[in-house]
Parts: structure tokens; sequence; C-alpha cells
């Protein structure tokens, strides 16, 4: 309880900073949710924004909170003080945390990262890249700051530090792939076969940015399918990388990406691969959603979802029952969620189809129902219902089929996302008939 005015607003101001990393980590959470409208996200952003105001407008008390909440506070509470200290012009702060910080710890890395990159004053950018030679250790944060910057004058900087990398890999690769740079193709071809799998995902993505499309075909030398990155061939691929996927899914070797990967290609001749594995339950959403992508049919149905069963808390009776495959729950009982989806219903994808092939040409690819274009890259970028995954890979499409990249990001606070998808749609209006709609 508090005993005194400070001790008051101290109290509030630590309120501030736990809801600001609460919110943050909500929101970090809820970008992968499929079931979720990215305008969704627009309600967090301004709860955080209202408390961040909160601690802004607190003075030396709330900058004194803020200090000890990230030296004694989780990653959230650290990411909500260095937003404070930007907003203050308080590099003096920042500059300590950030030398001393935990760089084996990525989840602290990567909340530190993230203030950084949506709050950083353009003025402090020299200062910043100078930490790098007083520790080496911090070229992760300074390599996600640069990628999502777009800082492309340093590259080289980061061709420097990634010898001695022990840790954040992948997260300077990923940065490589968005500062173009002739340089960084050796760089990551170098990591293509290393052993980590995200090292190697990043290094590939990074390529196929670069337009570098021959990782792909090393791809396909790998006589493992189920060792491929389904959805990078999704992502940069053609009539080859479609074959093959198809093949996968007719060995039965398909995971929900392979799926992923031809609804992203949009070829019709993977219009029945799809509508299959509507059969199988652990495939279906994605073959669902590949279906959506294509054809843009937008056929929804109402489902309940049952909440899964944990053994653990059933009594013996119970487990008896759920042995013998009898109900567990009396009729409307049975816990769970209801939900509107993208139909799974086989037969609903055949009537549909049935009645709309003649919109559809043989040889173009689609996305949306449409021939496959920058400008229906667009639209999915600013559709409400487009998931957050989806749309993430389609900042990546531009960037791989149409080489434009505006600095899109999925995790852009929601105001600044308008911003950068009306930037995209002028450009599809003045640049896109350049491209032929409907071809790789």
């Amino acid at each position: 309880m508090a005993t005194s005015l400070k001790d008051f607003k101290k109290e509030l101001y630590q309120e501030y900073l736990e809801e600001v990393a609460f919110l943050y980590e909500q929101r970090q959470t809820l970008l992968d949710d499929t079931e979720l409208s990215w305008l969704d996200l627009d309600d967090y952003d301004q709860r955080i924004e209202a408390h961040l105001d909160g601690l802004v407008v607190g003075g030396d008390l709330a900058l004194e909170t803020c200090a000890e909440q990230a030296e004694e506070g989780d990653a959230g509470e650290l990411h909500a003080a260095l937003r404070v200290f930007c907003r203050q012009e308080q590099f003096d702060k920042i500059k300590p945390i950030l030398l001393e910080l935990d760089y084996g710890d990525m989840e602290v890395v990567q909340a530190a990262a993230d203030a950084l990159k949506w709050e950083l004053p353009d003025s402090w950018k020299d200062d910043t890249l100078e930490l790098l030679n007083e520790a080496p250790a911090c070229a992760p944060l300074i390599a996600i700051l640069a990628g999502f910057r777009r800082w492309s004058s340093e590259a080289p900087r980061l061709h420097q530090v990634l010898p001695e990398q022990s840790t954040g890999v992948a997260q300077t690769l990923w940065a490589l792939g968005r500062l173009p740079d002739p340089k960084s193709t050796t760089l990551l071809l170098d990591r293509l076969d290393n052993e980590d799998p995200d090292v190697c995902s990043a290094a590939r993505l990074a390529l196929l940015r670069l337009g570098d499309k021959s990782v792909l075909n090393k791809v396909l030398e790998n006589p493992e399918p189920e060792d491929w990155p389904f959805l990078l061939l999704g992502l940069g691929g053609d009539q080859n990388q479609v074959k093959a996927l198809n093949s996968v899914v007719a060995t039965g070797q398909a995971n929900p990406d392979c799926l992923l990967a031809l609804g992203l290609l949009g070829e019709l001749a993977s219009f029945d691969t799809l509508v299959n594995q509507l059969e199988n339950q652990d495939l279906a959403p994605s073959a669902a959603m590949a279906l959506n992508l294509i054809t843009g049919a937008k056929l929804y149905e109402e489902a309940f979802i049952p909440d899964k069963i944990d053994e653990d808390e059933l009594l013996e009776e119970e487990l008896e029952k759920l042995k013998k495959g009898e109900n567990l729950y009396l009729p409307d009982q049975q816990p769970g969620i209801n939900l509107t989806r993208i139909t799974q219903d086989p037969n609903t994808w055949k009537q549909w189809y049935a009645a709309n092939q003649a919109r559809f040409q043989p040889g173009l690819r689609y996305r949306n129902g449409k021939p496959y274009s920058p400008a229906t890259l667009v639209d999915n970028l600013s559709s409400e219902t487009c998931p957050g995954p989806i749309r993430r890979l389609v900042g990546e499409e531009l960037a791989i089929r149409y080489g434009v990249d505006l600095s899109f990001e999925v995790d852009h606070p929601i105001a600044q996302q308008k911003q950068i998808i009306t930037k995209y749609k002028e450009w599809a209006r003045s640049k896109g008939s350049r491209f032929q709609a409907g071809k790789y």
C-alpha cells in the first residue's frame, strides 16, 4: 500500500510497465493466430500507446521506474522501458542496458530489438551501430534493427561480425535478405548446410529475396522430401516445384506447409490434390486455406472444435470410456469453441468448382480467383480476413516475385501497416502492368 504520493505514482508506473509487457507479449502471440483479423491488433496498439503515454508524461520518476524494471523485470518490461527511453530521447540509459544484455537469451534480445525497431529515433542510428565495436555480441539485435529499418548500407558491417557469431545467426541472415548487397550471397550459400535448421531456412529465404533461385533446385536434390522447406518452394518456385510438391502429396509425405505451398503457387492442377486432402483431419485446415488462396471462393462454414482431452485429468471410469471409444459428455455438453472457418467439406469445393470452372484459364496461376499479379498480392495484405501467417508470406512474395520491398513486416504497428499498404497499392497501379498476370 502506497504511503506517499511518490510511492503511489511509482506503483502506477510499475503497473503501466506491466500492462505494456502483457499487451506486447499477447500481441506477439496473436500475430500467428489464423482466426484473428490483423486489424484487431490495432486495439492492442492503442492500449499500449495509452500506457506508454502515461509513462512518458511521468517525468523523472517514471524514467527511474523504467530503469529499475529494465534491470529487474522480464523481457516484456524491458521492451516497455526501452520504448519509453526512446520517446524521451534517453540514449544514455539505453546504451548500458544494451551493452550488458544477455545475448544468449533470444527472447530478451527479440523484445529489446522490437522496442528499438519501432521507436529508435533516426538520429541515433550511428550511435547504435557503434555498439557493435564495444560489444560484438549485440550483433543479433543490431541485425534485426538494420533489417527491419532497411539500413542497406550496413550489410558490410553484418558481413564482418557474422563469422564470429555464436547466437542469433538466423536473425543476421534474415536481415541480410532485406539489405541488398551482392557480397551477401557467398556468406549465405556457406550456411545452407548448417546443422541448425533455423539458420538453413533463414539463409534460403535471404537468397531468394536477393534473387538467387538456384537454392530451389538444390532443395529438390535432397532425396528426403520431408526435409524440404516446402514454404520456400511456394514462395519462389515454378512448374517444376508444383510437380514435385504434388508428387510428395501423392506418396503420402505431405505436411501442412506442403499444401500451403501449393496454394501459394496457385496452379489449378493442384485443385484435386488439395480437395482430396480435406479428408485428412491433420491436413484439412491447410488444404482449405490453400484452396481459398487459389480460388478466392470464400466458402465458410460454422464448426465446433472440441477441447483436447487431457487424460491426466480424467477419472478412472472416464479413461475406461475413452479407451472403449465411448462419449465422455452428454449431447451439447462437450467443452470446445464454435468458429467460422473456410469450409473443409470436399463436396462443397467440388460443387463450387463445377459451377465456376469456366472462370479459370488453364496454364495460368491464380490468387484470390484472379490471375496472379502484384495487385492480387496487395489484396491479400489489405484483406481483413487474410490471416497473419499468410500476410507474412505475401510480404516475402512481393520481394521475391516482383523485386519490390516497401519495408512491410507483419509485426509493424497497424497504423504503419496501413500506410505501407497504401504505398504498395500505388506501386501496383503504376508498375504492376509490367508483369504478365498469371505467369511466373
